[in-house]
C-alpha cells in the first residue's frame, strides 16, 4: 500500500512538471512561428531583396515593372520603386510605401501581386525575401544616380542607442552635398535592424559620403556595438 502511494505521488509529480514544462514552451512560441525575439511584422514600408538567375533580368524586370503598374492603383499606395544592383544585374529590390500596414497586408493578396511573385519565383535563384518596416527618420525624397540599401543590425542591448545614432547619421548625411534621401527604415519584425535608404546624385558624391567625417565616426561607434556586417549595396532605379 505504502509502494502504491509513493508511486502515484511521483507520477503525479512528472505529470505536473511535463504540464508547466509544456506551458512554459508554448509561452516562449512566438506568435506566427517568428523566431525568439522577433515581433509580428507591422509596418507601412517594405524592403524586398529579389535575386533572379544570370539571363533572366528581362523577365525579372517585366515582372516588377508589370507590378508596380498595377500597384499604383491599389488602395493606400504610396509608393513602389525598382531597383537594380550596380555590379550584379540579376540583383533586384522594392522599395514599397503603404498608407498602412492594413492596406500593405491587401496588397500582398491581390491577384497581380500573387502573379508577379509566381513569375519571379519561376526564376529566382533565392527566396523572395520581403521584410516590412516602419519610419524611423525620414526627410525629402528626391531622384538620383546612385541608391545606397544598406542593412545594420545592432546587438539588441544597443538597440536604443543605435536608433539615436542612426538619427544623427541621417541628419548630418542630409546636409551633405548631392543627398537627395536619407531615410533610416526599422525592420517591423525586428527592431534591433534597420535599414538606410540613400540617394545620392552621382557616385562621386556617394564616395565623399562614405570618407566622410561623420561616416566614418559612425562607423567606428558602430563596430562594437553590431551585430552583423554593414551590409551597403547600391542600386540605380529602372522605372
Amino acid at each position: 500500500m505504502l509502494i502504491t502511494m509513493v508511486l502515484a505521488v511521483i507520477l503525479a509529480a512528472g505529470v505536473g512538471a511535463a504540464g508547466v514544462g509544456a506551458a512554459q514552451a508554448q509561452a516562449q512560441t512566438p506568435q506566427g512561428g517568428l523566431p525568439p525575439g522577433s515581433q509580428t511584422p507591422d509596418g507601412n514600408w517594405v524592403i524586398t531583396y529579389i535575386e533572379v538567375a544570370p539571363g533572366a533580368e528581362a523577365k525579372a524586370l517585366a515582372a516588377l515593372k508589370t507590378l508596380k503598374t498595377a500597384s499604383a492603383k491599389d488602395a493606400g499606395y504610396q509608393s513602389m520603386t525598382v531597383l537594380q544592383r550596380n555590379g550584379q544585374p540579376n540583383h533586384f529590390a522594392l522599395i514599397e510605401h503603404w498608407k498602412d500596414n492594413a492596406t500593405r497586408e491587401a496588397h500582398t493578396k491581390q491577384p497581380h501581386t500573387v502573379a508577379a511573385r509566381e513569375a519571379l519565383q519561376a526564376i529566382e535563384t533565392a527566396p523572395y525575401d520581403e521584410r516590412p518596416h516602419r519610419e524611423l527618420s525620414a526627410g525629402q525624397n528626391n531622384p538620383g544616380a546612385v541608391i545606397a540599401v544598406t542593412h545594420v543590425d545592432f546587438v539588441p542591448t544597443f538597440r536604443q542607442q543605435g536608433e539615436e545614432m542612426l538619427q544623427n547619421f541621417a541628419f548630418e548625411s542630409r546636409r551633405m552635398d548631392g543627398n537627395g534621401r536619407f531615410d533610416v527604415l526599422t525592420q517591423a519584425s525586428r527592431p534591433n535592424h534597420m535599414t538606410i535608404v540613400a540617394v545620392w546624385s552621382n557616385p562621386d558624391t556617394w564616395k565623399r559620403h562614405t570618407a566622410a567625417a561623420p561616416t566614418k565616426e559612425f562607423r567606428k561607434e558602430l563596430l562594437p556595438k553590431s551585430g552583423s556586417l554593414y551590409d551597403e549595396r547600391l542600386y540605380r532605379a529602372v522605372n
